[in-house]
């Protein structure tokens, strides 16, 4: 007989490690007021559905550690400081001269 699995908030991947992460950090003994959760984007380049997915995933598990009971707070930041390798598609080749 299989023994039934314990269903965590609506029983999603983010829920099972939202409750993961709650714990971890009631482990680790710390402070549980607020639980930050950081997501990061580069500026360069085209955006795409891979940075868009990191965003969601990370606001995805911060829903679901609010949803439990915590506060949270997202943190968003965008590296600015990722040089450009090439002029975007679009943009004006006056642009060279800050490549690097």
């Amino acid at each position: 007989m299989r023994k039934e699995e314990e269903i965590i908030g609506h029983g999603t991947w983010y829920d099972k490690i939202a409750a993961e992460i709650i714990e971890r950090e009631r482990k680790l003994g710390r402070s549980l007021d607020v639980i930050n959760v950081e997501s990061g984007v580069a500026a360069s380049g085209i955006p795409h559905i891979g940075s868009f997915s990191e965003v969601t995933r990370n606001y995805a598990v911060s829903l679901a550690i609010k949803e439990q009971g915590y506060e949270t707070r997202f943190i968003l930041f965008s590296d600015n400081k990722d040089g450009l390798r090439s002029v975007p598609a679009g943009m004006p080749d006056s642009l060279k001269k800050y490549l690097g």
